[in-house]
């Protein structure tokens, strides 16, 4: 019989909602290639900065950049830097290109 441990209402506060949401990103040792193609295969969002950029085939990967949106500010799936001018690429199916 195992035991399970619960937390409270009050140990749920909105800073540790939002650190138990945030993705761990890139494990150590795994290749960035490998980890971009792990998150355009689940179609998600994917931020990569100016030097990342160039290196991922967005059009074969079926990914965008949104117009209205041109960069934002995060750290990059490629790398792993912090950057202030990262280009969101999101896939195809999923933006309202209108």
């Amino acid at each position: 019989m195992t035991a399970a441990v619960l937390k409270g209402k009050d140990y749920w506060t909105g800073p540790r909602r939002l650190l138990a949401s945030k993705s761990p990103g890139r494990r150590p040792g795994r290749l960035p290639g490998g980890h971009i193609a792990d998150l355009g295969d689940l179609r998600k969002a994917i931020i990569l900065c100016q030097f990342c950029l160039p290196k991922f085939n967005s059009t074969a990967a079926g990914y965008v950049t949104k117009s209205n949106l041109p960069f934002v500010r995060g750290n990059c799936d490629g790398c792993g830097n912090p950057t202030e001018r990262g280009h969101l690429l999101v896939h195809h199916t999923l933006a309202n290109l209108r």
